[in-house]
């Protein structure tokens, strides 16, 4: 049997093609300085490879897991926040958020997509690499190749004079260290900023007084401040001090331990990757990016306590005591009243009672597992600045969708 389109609905078919072709374009006035901020951050989330030097992490095309139900997920989801009922597209595009995928039980429920991204394109996902890192660091250690008694100077003798080298691994995982790191994103002189200048990630301006000179110089020199160590304070650079940890123990580069011991053994759908600055550094603490499905893998291996189907892939007491850790009686960030939150292993804890822990990236990425309702929220988001940068938009208006979400589908 044949088939004839008539005029109309070829052209309609050409208009869309050609609609699509245009949407894709690299936009104008994207630059090393501009990349990482709004508007133009929608583009390039979703295009890192063309944007910076990447390496590859990569799947194993012929061990990929379905998730349950994806090919039949909602594209929209009625919810209600803040007492309004509205749908989650329009929710999602309040907080820039490019994509939702909602799992219940091991299956799909829901996945909805905006701005430039596709359940094919992969997202960067900032901080919520930290939490990739941590997993892979569970693995190394269940192999006996870290010992998370011994300290990073033990490990990479180049950071032995640095603000990490007297911290425990152990300790690093919390981020207890000692260094004497600031997480500023909007102080130019903070220790994160001169970081993205030095590694070659930022340009323009800001970067006008820091040498070019790579992470593998960078870290080394970094100073330290003994009153923090024992204390949490959120700093990136612990994470890629990590990293780099993990290759000096194991002989093999940081992106293919990823892929070796978490990505390919998850199922991914599809390789990630990772940003490398100009010295060859893989950055562990924000420069992996995949595809909302695969990071929904990370957050069902969670959920399962480390394993994928039969198989323990993360021992299952290192996830029990990610899940299980009381509140930090030291905690100075804001929580809610009836909360005890806590940091362990790169991976945020609520303290809410439930179990309820996340990974979280700036501009709006997360994953959201919930023991109690069995339930994983991936979310990717362009936030105009790291913390939100427009009336009503950054971490609290992002958790009011997830929980609006989980209680919608529960």
């Amino acid at each position: 049997m044949r088939f004839i389109l008539s005029t109309t609905a070829l052209c309609c078919l050409i208009i869309s093609a050609v609609s699509a072709e245009v949407a894709d374009q690299r936009p104008p006035g994207l630059t090393g300085e501009t990349w990482q901020f709004g508007p133009l951050n929608r583009w390039a989330y979703t295009h890192i490879r063309e944007i910076l030097p990447t390496k590859e992490i990569p799947n194993d095309i012929d061990r990929v897991i379905p998730i349950p139900g994806i090919e039949k997920a909602a594209s929209d989801l009625r919810v209600r926040i803040d007492g309004d009922s509205l749908q989650l597209s329009e929710a999602m595009k309040r907080q820039y958020v490019d994509g939702i995928l909602v799992i219940r039980d091991g299956r799909a429920i829901v996945e909805v997509y905006d701005g430039t991204l596709t359940a094919e394109r992969t997202h960067l996902l900032w901080s919520v690499s930290k939490t990739v890192t941590g997993l892979t660091a569970a693995s190394v250690a269940a192999d006996g190749l870290i010992d998370l008694e011994k300290t990073v100077g033990y490990y990479v003798p180049e950071l032995a004079d640095s603000g990490w080298g007297g911290d425990r691994l152990r300790d690093m995982l919390d981020m207890r260290d000692s260094s004497d790191w600031t997480e500023d994103y909007d102080a130019p002189d903070s220790t994160v900023r001169r970081q993205d200048c030095a590694d070659g990630l930022l340009t323009g301006e800001m970067c006008a007084d820091t040498e070019v000179i790579g992470n593998y110089a960078f870290l080394p020199a970094v100073g330290h401040d003994p009153a923090r160590k024992g204390v949490f304070e959120y700093k990136s650079g612990t994470t890629d001090v990590m990293a780099w940890v993990l290759e000096a123990a194991t002989g093999q580069r940081f992106a293919d331990l990823v892929s070796a011991r978490v990505w390919k053994p998850i199922g991914a759908e599809r390789s990630a990757g990772i940003t490398v600055d100009v010295s060859g550094f893989t950055l562990a603490s924000g420069g992996m990016f995949t595809t909302l499905r695969d990071i929904g893998r990370v957050g069902l291996l969670m959920v399962n306590r480390g394993k994928v189907g039969e198989r323990q892939v993360i021992p299952a007491a290192w996830m029990d005591d990610i899940f299980e850790q009381p509140g930090d009686p030291d905690w100075t960030r804001v929580q809610l009243s009836d909360s005890e939150p806590y940091y362990r292993s790169f991976v945020w804890g609520s303290g809410d009672g439930r179990g309820t822990v996340s990974a979280r990236g700036v501009h709006g990425q997360y994953i959201y597992v919930s023991p109690s309702s069995n339930i994983v929220i991936a979310m990717f988001s362009s936030w105009p600045n790291a913390d939100g940068g427009a009336p009503g938009v950054g971490h609290e208006g992002a958790f009011a969708i997830l929980q609006a979400v989980e209680n919608a589908v529960q």
